[in-house]
């Protein structure tokens, strides 16, 4: 399909691309080289980081030193000359009474003039033991999300804090080999974690400032016991024989301190059972 463009009437304003080249190529080179002089030349695959004439020079950042008195450490660190409270990042070291030394690298906040070098935000802190923090930082205590290190890697600890103990959710491993994840309060276990014993054994379950509330035993040869605990004190236990696929009886604080039961030279229990040996043998009267 064409279409068809009624021709400019006489007289009319209208000029076609064609009209403007042939404008363009009848002005005279003077004037062609004046426009071309007031339009800025905009020129593809220049560079971008070609710096601007007349910057003025910007020198806020300063490098400052300070000594402690007594030889008790020293700190540098990079500040921001006209925030008295800006962040800053350097190092520090300080000496206690007993002779260690502790040594932080990472960020601060303060007065680098008048205070002393407060940890806060990201940092790493090498404690007079040998121990290890790499973390998070408020108000010069460990606070948020770190993890530390024991002297030789012996024990670990990564997880959240909370003013210097750990609080939330961590895995802990000892130096036994032992292992617990799961909930923390005030530097202790909280509600739900789990300990995983350096045999094999597992213990899930429910925590009350480091005391066990109640959980279940998940041993390697297959047993099951589900306990309750009060104060600390274990108050019930039934345990699951997964080799005999059968329950045994639930056994509780009243049964076990039974006077019938604990009398010298008894061997029954619990209305006339027999005793059970630790491995589930029957011990009966000879």
């Amino acid at each position: 399909q064409v279409h068809c463009h009624p021709a400019p009437k006489p007289g009319s304003s209208t000029m076609t691309l064609q009209d403007e080249d042939q404008t363009a190529l009848a002005l005279p080179e003077d004037q062609l080289a004046t426009m071309k002089e007031e339009t800025p030349a905009l020129r593809m695959g220049e560079p971008l980081d070609v710096q601007l004439p007349d910057l003025e020079e910007v020198d806020d950042l300063k490098v400052h030193h300070r000594e402690f008195p007594e030889g008790q450490g020293s700190y540098t660190v990079l500040h921001h000359q006209h925030l008295s409270k800006s962040v800053m990042s350097g190092t520090f070291q300080s000496m206690a009474s007993n002779g260690g030394i502790t040594r932080y690298e990472g960020c601060f906040q303060g007065d680098p003039h008048n205070e002393g070098p407060i940890p806060n935000g990201p940092g790493v802190r090498v404690n007079p033991d040998g121990s290890v923090y790499a973390g998070e930082f408020k108000d010069g205590l460990p606070h948020g999300q770190g993890e530390w290190k024991a002297p030789e890697g012996t024990e670990s600890f990564l997880g959240e804090w909370k003013r210097g103990k750990k609080h939330g959710f961590g895995l802990m491993k000892f130096a036994n080999g032992d292992m617990y994840e799961g909930d923390w309060a005030d530097g202790k276990f909280q509600d739900r974690g789990k300990y995983i014993y350096a045999n094999g054994d597992e213990f899930m379950g429910l925590w009350d400032k480091g005391v066990k509330c109640s959980g279940t035993f998940y041993y390697k040869d297959g047993r099951i016991s589900t306990r309750k605990w009060q104060n600390g004190r274990l108050v019930s236990c039934q345990d699951y024989d997964a080799r005999k696929k059968s329950y045994q009886p639930t056994i509780t604080d009243a049964r076990v301190h039974d006077p019938a039961r604990t009398a010298y030279g008894q061997q029954t229990i619990f209305s006339g059972d027999p005793m059970m040996s630790p491995s589930g043998v029957r011990v009966g009267l000879s």
